[in-house]
């Protein structure tokens, strides 16, 4: 009796040591960018690619994956079929960057902020109907336009008697809603000197740093929506994917998805002048965020253009800044 339950025991230790036996090997391949990528097997890190792991038999589940910054990575996930005592060889492709934990937890802290900022402007519009829409920026001293000026906003200074009662052309487009275009830095001055002695606050234009930390909103990706175009993003050149078509004018603000912070249109529908000179000749002030008849290559929030004060283009307006007590 004893005998036999030794046996049984050499049996069981042969069967247990022994399933990886005659196994199978996946070889993982990786090129380019994507060698030194994490490669995990049913959940269990076995090293970076290229691998050749061992494997049992049956259905597998493998994920690849590589650190792209600290809030996104790129991952390749598929479930493999092995048969027995065969190399199976799987080319790996990883995706475009996506969310990691940490960039999903940033994410819902900015949505959160942006719920915020909402109701704090809707706090601040009951007490002023004609002011513009200031959205605080999140970790910074100053708060800036939740849109850029609209011909509305404009047209409530020049029947209050400022603006030097300059009336923009609209073009073929309308007033209303539409981003005040054909004003200067200049013009935009006298906008500013009009809404901050009416209301008693300090209203300026944004700083480059100011606009690019706004736009930019968190994010480190090409667009502050991610590192593809997309379509339907920006109001851009060529951003619906639709060049023949479409007839390219500025649409009303508010018409495309917001960036994180809030804050409508910062790239694309027109330039918005900054209080930056270029390259520290102040003869020539700064414009950021491309417009509508550009091309995307235009819409990074790095890309800087610079003209004189006193020009009124069609594709071109501005967005306040304040410097928060």
């Amino acid at each position: 009796m004893k005998l036999i339950y030794f046996l049984s025991l050499l049996v069981l230790a042969a069967s247990s040591s022994n399933v990886y036996a005659d196994s199978s090997i996946l070889r993982v391949v990786c090129t380019g960018d994507d060698v030194g990528a994490e490669v995990s097997v049913n959940g269990k890190f076995k090293g970076e690619c290229p691998l050749d792991v061992k494997v049992p038999m049956g259905t597998l589940k493998l994920k690849v994956q590589k650190k792209v910054d600290a809030f996104n990575d790129r991952i390749f996930e598929q479930e493999i079929g092995v048969d027995y005592a065969v190399v199976k060889r799987v080319v790996v492709l990883l995706g475009a960057p996506q969310l990691n934990a940490e960039g999903q937890r940033v994410q819902s802290e900015q949505l959160k902020i942006a719920k915020t900022n909402e109701k704090q402007v809707d706090e601040k519009l009951k007490a002023c109907t004609f002011c513009p829409e200031m959205v605080p920026i999140p970790g910074t001293d100053f708060e800036i336009g939740k849109y850029t000026v609209t011909f509305d906003e404009w047209d409530a200074c020049v029947a209050d008697g400022g603006c030097d009662g300059y009336v923009p052309a609209q073009e073929e487009i309308g007033r209303g809603l539409q981003p005040v275009i054909n004003v200067s830095w200049n013009d935009a001055q006298n906008y500013i000197e009009w809404l901050s002695n009416k209301t008693g606050k300090t209203y300026r234009l944004p700083s480059e740093r100011e606009w690019q930390i706004a736009a930019r909103a968190g994010t480190t990706t090409q667009y502050y929506w991610g590192n593809e175009l997309g379509s339907k993003n920006a109001n851009c050149r060529g951003c619906d994917n639709d060049y023949a078509k479409k007839k390219y004018t500025t649409t009303q603000v508010g018409s495309y998805p917001p960036n994180p912070y809030g804050l409508y249109d910062m790239l694309g529908n027109v330039w918005e002048w900054t209080d930056g000179c270029r390259e520290g000749d102040c003869a020539k002030l700064v414009l950021r965020g491309g417009s509508f008849e550009y091309e995307p290559e235009y819409l990074t929030a790095r890309y800087r253009e610079g003209i004189e004060a006193t020009e009124r283009i069609n594709n071109l307006g501005f967005r306040l800044a304040r410097t928060l007590p």
